[in-house]
């Protein structure tokens, strides 16, 4: 009974950490010179659009890949995979995905998968006027 406890103590510690690689970062971009912003984000992500007392686009991307290893994120993440870039053109913003052919990750077993969450919180004077589409009110 002793051997069993012990096994299972040590298969309940091995199973809690070996957990899909994860990571959370964040980017501000600013825009004050900015009057509408617009983003063109992959599409498998997911998209969330907040306001926020500041004064910058404050961007939240939260990345879990299942079926893979930590140094497979690690290397996807120095490759900017997940980043949102900016692209100013006059007084619009378009805040696009830096990298939008994502091809499959390889993982352990098979192909690993992605899962992206990306919260953008936009500064309150900024409304949203279409899809996607935010401008700064007046």
């Amino acid at each position: 009974m002793r051997h069993l406890l012990t096994l299972a103590l040590v298969a309940w510690a091995a199973l809690s950490l070996a957990q899909d690689p994860a990571d959370i970062f964040h980017k501000t971009v600013d825009v004050d010179r900015v009057n509408r912003i617009s983003f063109d984000v992959y599409p498998n992500d997911r998209v969330e659009y907040r306001t926020w007392p500041g004064d910058d686009v404050l961007i939240e991307t939260s990345v879990e890949i299942a079926n893979a290893k930590q140094d497979i994120l690690d290397f996807y993440m120095r490759q900017n995979r997940y980043v949102l870039k900016p692209e100013v053109e006059g007084d619009a913003m378009s805040l696009v995905s830096f990298d939008k052919t994502r091809r499959t990750v390889k993982g352990t077993e098979g192909n690993a998968f992605e899962t992206v969450t990306i919260v953008v919180y936009l500064p309150e004077n900024f409304t949203s006027t279409a899809d996607g589409l935010y401008t700064r009110n007046q």
